[in-house]
This record gives structure tokens, sequence and C-alpha cells, in this order.
């Protein structure tokens, strides 16, 4: 069996992962495919009998030194890699020895243990940026009066701000989240994050009332699409190409309302995406709540390790001293 024939069989698995996750790791394994291919090993043309120990675990290193990626990217890279090793061993199409597969698995912990990859600061908004960007949302100038959709837009977009500053949703999280999932006594949301882990979020007066008057205003739409009303997203496009279609937004939309937003607020140079956002909720949980496991509910973190980097934001000790010694 062809090399690409298993790979393209591993990406179309839906047990490989989330549609997201298949992607980044269709974007993993056409780096290997360009690292076999300059070994001499073209997956189109080779059969698994020609890989190897030494020559899988070498990626790591041409991923290193040849294409130059960081230590992140190469952590996500090697479990493309691993999940594949794993894909091909449950089939039986694996031409390796147990022996070969165990020195395998000992090669990848030992490159992860040796590359941990470093923790990214959050670089959360401050408060007073975060009104101004919710400001730019509310004043953006309608370019047709009369231009409903226009309207649309602009109300949805106002919302999609107001929701992210005061729930911590991922953007993923966010263009996923349908009418059935709101709960208008508690004025919150029940969401699916990673990996199928639910959690309630809670909306604050001013976010659920935007929401709420965006929803009012797009109900002409709802009602004419021909779906349950249950069935349909909260935010959805409102682009002439949706046309009457009541159609979720993509994450690159998200993003690219976030950035424009920014743009607005003359904070392009902060470099605020809706991730950005995430981290002002959690730093305003942490900050009202000094409790980690709270915030890592909220957030809905599997690890309490990767909430933990919002207490060192909030230790002051180094300002202090700084503060006392130099002014």
């Amino acid at each position: 069996m062809l090399i690409s024939e298993t790979i393209e069989r591993y990406l179309d698995d839906a047990a490989t992962g989330s549609s997201f996750t298949r992607r980044t790791y269709r974007t993993a394994m056409n780096r290997f495919g360009k690292y076999l291919t300059e070994k001499k090993i073209p997956p189109d043309s080779s059969t698994l009998d020609r890989l190897d120990v030494d020559r899988m675990l070498a990626f790591a290193t041409w991923l290193l030194d040849e294409a130059a990626i960081g230590q992140r990217s190469l952590h996500t890279y090697l479990a493309g890699l691993v999940g594949w090793v794993n894909f091909l061993q449950v089939r039986g199409w694996l031409p390796l020895t147990p022996q070969e597969l165990a020195r395998f698995q000992d090669g990848i912990k030992r490159v992860r243990r040796n590359q941990h990859p470093p923790d990214l600061l959050p670089h959360p908004p401050r408060a007073e940026e975060m009104e101004a960007l919710v400001n730019a949302a509310r004043e953006t100038p309608l370019r047709r009066e009369n231009d409903h959709r226009e309207l649309l837009a602009k109300l949805r977009d106002v919302a999609i701000v107001e929701v992210l500053r005061c729930t911590g949703l991922r953007v993923g999280e966010l263009v996923k989240i349908s009418r059935k999932q709101l709960d208008d006594e508690e004025r919150a949301a029940w969401v699916v994050g990673k990996r199928g882990k639910v959690r309630r979020v809670y909306f604050d007066e001013r976010a659920w009332g935007a929401m709420r008057h965006y929803l009012l205003e797009r109900q002409v739409y709802d009602g004419g699409s021909g779906r349950p009303i249950a069935e349909l997203p909260v935010f959805s496009r409102h682009d002439r190409r949706a046309s009457d279609k009541v159609l979720p937004l993509t994450t690159e939309s998200v993003q690219n309302v976030i950035r424009r937003l920014a743009e607005r607020a003359d904070l392009a140079a902060k470099g605020i995406t809706p991730h950005a956002l995430r981290h002002y909720f959690a730093t305003r949980i942490y900050q009202t709540t000094r409790d980690l496991a709270v915030t890592q509910t909220a957030l809905g973190h599997s690890n309490p390790n990767t909430t933990r980097i919002y207490a060192k934001l909030e230790d002051n000790a180094v300002r202090d001293a700084h503060r006392q010694a130099f002014e």
C-alpha cells in the first residue's frame, strides 16, 4: 500500500479528530511527505515497507533544521505523525516489529521532552482598550442606510465583541452555538469545547442584550429559512452570497471582524484577535476570584497548567520591587 494512500485514509477518518484537527494534521503530513520526497521516498510511489524508525524520527530534526518551524508547531506536527502511526498499527498495516514500534514511541517522547515548547504569554487587552473595541463596533457607520443586511451585520458584530468579552468563548465555540443552546432564564449557554467537553458560559446584561437585539432584527430571515428555529446558528452570515439563507459564520470571518474593529479603534498595533478577548475574560475572572480552579472551569481547560499562566500575569511582586527600587 502506498504511503500517500494511507495518509489520505488517515486524514479522512473521523476518528482522527475534528475537522479542525484533521486540517492541522494535513499540514503536518504534507510536511512529512515533503521530507520523505527529499529522502528519495516519494509517498505517491513508495510503499510502507520503505519506512523505518530512524527515518521517521529524523523527521523532527528536519522540521527544526530544514523547515525552521518553532517548537510548538513541532509538537503539533509530531502529534499528527504519531496519530498516523497508530492508525496504521490498529489496521495491521505497519511494517514495524513490536520492538521497533517501542523504539519509535520512546524516540518521540525524548524529542518532546527535549524540545519542550515555551509557555505562550497571553496579551489581554486592557479594560479601556476593550471598551474602545466595543465602541468601534457600535459606531461603525452604515454605507447604505436602508440596507437591512448591513444593519444586521453591524448588530451581529456588536454582539460578537460583547459575547467574546464576557464569556471567554473560543472562536470555534462561538460560531457553532445554535439557538437551542441558549438559556434565557439563566442568561447562559451550553457549549461544546475541545474534546467534546461541555460547559455552561454566562452572559452579562450588555452582551445578552446585544445578542437578543441582533436576533430580534434577524427574525424575518429565521422565519423564512424553512428550518426549526432551535437549529439555527446564533451568529450568521449577512453577505449577499448568503442570500436569504441563515448560514453560520466561519472562524476566519470572526477573526476578520475583530481585526477590522481593532483597526477602527486604533488598536491595530496591539494585534487583538478573538483569542485575546478570551485572555481578557480569563484575566478578569482570576482577578475577581483568585481561584485557579474556577478560572479553569470557566475557560474549559483540561490541564490546570494551561490556566496557571493567568496567575503569573497577576503576580505583582516584581513590579512592586521595581517601583520601590527605581521610582
